[in-house]
């Protein structure tokens, strides 16, 4: 497929993703020439924001959430294990750790190579993303306090 091509697949992909914002009353900021989009929902402590990208070249729409702190320097290896502990687990997506900046993020990707993603499909990386940060960031961020051990953090994922 020639770049036009997959440029113009992708702005379909694009206007599917704002329309089920749009349909779900989602406030959200664009921008059309990068393919992006900000938003966030309300999590049950931490706010969580969303960054949905639409990469033409590898035909594929990802969601990523960085959690919003880091993690001192001398905590970023439990950070890093306590990531891996929480991958295990997870079906779909997964969280990443930056070791030399701090950062936690989860991401998610689907592929619409040769297809186009329902809105349904559109809404379960959304939900997915946002209810697995949820269910996460309250936990990394008292690692990152140093207010949760890394042993209790893996003893609770392991009950």
């Amino acid at each position: 497929m020639d770049d036009a091509m997959k440029r113009k697949q992708a702005k379909t992909v694009y206007q599917t993703i704002c329309q089920v914002l749009d349909a779900e009353d989602w406030h959200y900021k664009k921008d059309e020439e990068k393919l992006t989009i900000e938003c966030g929902a309300k999590g049950e402590d931490l706010p969580i924001e969303l960054t949905i990208k639409v990469d033409a070249d590898r035909q594929l729409v990802r969601v990523i959430s960085m959690l919003p702190f880091t993690f001192p320097e001398d905590r970023r290896l439990n950070a890093a294990m306590a990531v891996s502990v929480v991958n295990n687990k997870l079906v779909h997506g997964c969280f990443d750790c930056s070791l030399p900046d701090g950062f936690v993020f989860f991401r998610i990707c689907t592929t619409y190579r040769e297809s186009l993603l329902s809105q349904e499909a559109v809404m379960y990386l959304i939900l997915v993303a946002c209810s697995t940060v949820d269910a996460y960031n309250d936990k990394f961020l008292m690692l990152s306090k140093d207010t949760l051990t890394l042993e209790q953090f893996i003893k609770a994922e392991n009950k």
